[in-house]
């Protein structure tokens, strides 16, 4: 504890009992959580400017009360819980069993001790040293010109996608961004196609943008064009690398049907998009090599991508490229973009990639979570007659598993943690549900190999029983 916010009145009760009063209520109320400790006697006295018996009156009332206990050499120490605290669903402490969890496959975690330091560091302490005399933080809105311009370059070498670095908007998540292109779309003369099942967090912000959001479900090789047509949506939200919840990579034919979609019957009063999360599009292990569908139109689609997964937790930076018609339409309602992403991080990456860092650590985490993907396959097949399928193996970070049983989600979720071992549910990815077994997802990019296998072996347990 830092600083104190309490302003005495000597005209009122003693100065020790207002004292002790403002530490009691910050204990009750949990602002000062068990196991904290108080200032010390000496820095609370100088910051209140009373004197120190003063302090040490009100201390020694918190202790005889039971609030604090006295540690030699360390100081007073709150040992009170407090009586109201408000249920945090992330805090470590709001789930009792997530404190004997061993193996964790949460999906988004990746291998911080890979990531090459030296090199990023190198290009922020040049960074640092160029711009040492005069700083401007803000920057410009749409991100800094040379990252924008190296995103451009990669872009195109590696997915086909036109644009200049004037269409490219930086944002701290594609959920953000797409936050950001809602504001562009008018919600009265816009319904918006999202795949079912597909990525919540997509759906939730078109939704909580006030869009009418129509689910379309897939085929075999990617949503259904037919199913799109019906639903009269004149925009979708397609993620053609890899459907998050299907792990499909959406085909030649489906993406050309796509175009056919997003051209016919355009006119003033009927304008066409397709906005397309290029999602991990860095992790694909197989030799096949298909362009975004942005290099087919680049006139009608929004292309949104992230380059986190491969600099997390270094940084968390995605781009937007805007079609050139949508750029006066940008400028006119978002005059005040706050670029999210520091320029400190936007200017090191641009640097990052100049160099060719970031090719060459892709090329090396490509190959690391090859092995960890053929790990986890292998130690699945071990038991493969208790499950329905797996789904992943050419793709992303993470796979998909469907268990044959009659047992809930929620319950082998909980079966799971008893072991030990963490998963995650995949329901919440429909917005109509529609399957017969449950699906886990099992993300296994932080986890080593021994992990893997032991993981997989302990979930089949707790399903199961001995194997």
């Amino acid at each position: 504890m830092r600083e104190l916010s309490l302003e005495l009145l000597p005209t009122q009760s003693p100065l020790f009992f207002q004292i002790y009063g403002y530490f009691k209520d910050g204990i009750r109320l949990g602002q000062l959580p068990y196991g904290s400790f108080l200032p010390s006697i000496r820095s609370c006295a100088r910051t209140l400017k009373v004197s120190k018996n003063t302090v040490e009156t009100a201390y020694q009332l918190l202790v005889s009360e039971g609030y604090l206990r006295t540690i030699p050499k360390k100081g007073y120490q709150v040992v009170h819980q407090a009586e109201t605290l408000v249920h945090d669903p992330g805090s470590a402490s709001s789930d009792a069993l997530n404190k004997d969890v061993q193996i964790d496959f949460r999906y988004g975690n990746i291998e911080l001790s890979a990531f090459p330091f030296h090199p990023w560091n190198k290009a922020r302490n040049t960074l640092i040293a160029h711009y040492q005399s005069k700083y401007e933080v803000e920057g410009h809105s749409q991100g800094e010109y040379l990252l924008r311009n190296e995103l451009s370059r990669l872009l195109y070498e590696s997915r086909g996608v036109v644009s200049g670095p004037g269409q490219i908007i930086i944002g701290s998540t594609p959920q953000q961004l797409l936050s950001l292109l809602s504001q562009l779309l008018d919600k009265n003369r816009n319904i918006i196609g999202v795949e079912n099942p597909g990525y919540d967090g997509a759906r939730n912000t078109l939704i909580n943008h006030g869009f009418q959001v129509r689910a379309i479900p897939l085929a075999k090789d990617g949503i259904s064009i037919e199913e799109l047509e019906k639903s009269r949506a004149n925009v979708v939200y397609v993620s053609p690398s890899q459907q998050f919840r299907n792990k499909l990579a959406m085909s030649q034919d489906k993406r050309q049907q796509l175009i056919q979609w997003v051209r016919s019957h355009a006119g003033a009063d009927s304008v066409k998009y397709i906005i397309e999360d290029d999602y991990e599009w860095e992790f694909r292990y197989d030799d096949r090599y298909l362009p975004s569908i942005q290099s087919l139109a680049p006139e009608k689609i929004v292309y949104i991508g992230s380059i986190s997964k491969t600099l997390l937790p270094v940084a968390n930076l995605s781009y937007l490229v805007l079609p050139k018609a949508m750029l006066p339409l940008f400028r006119l309602k978002v005059r005040e973009y706050d670029q999210p992403v520091s320029r400190l991080d936007q200017l090191a990456l641009a640097h990052y990639i100049a160099g060719g860092y970031w090719h060459k650590h892709l090329l090396k985490m490509r190959k690391h979570y090859e092995e960890k993907r053929e790990a986890l396959f292998e130690a699945i097949s071990r038991y493969e007659s208790y499950f329905v399928e797996v789904e992943g193996k050419d793709t992303g970070l993470h796979a998909l598993l469907t268990v044959k049983t009659t047992k809930s989600e929620s319950e082998l979720l909980a079966s799971a943690l008893e072991k030990g071992v963490k998963v995650y549910g995949t329901s919440r990815y429909w917005l109509r549900p529609a399957s017969e077994y449950p699906t886990i997802l099992l993300g296994y990019g932080a986890l080593s190999r021994d992990e893997i296998r032991a993981g997989i072996r302990r979930l089949t347990e707790a399903w199961f029983g001995p194997v």
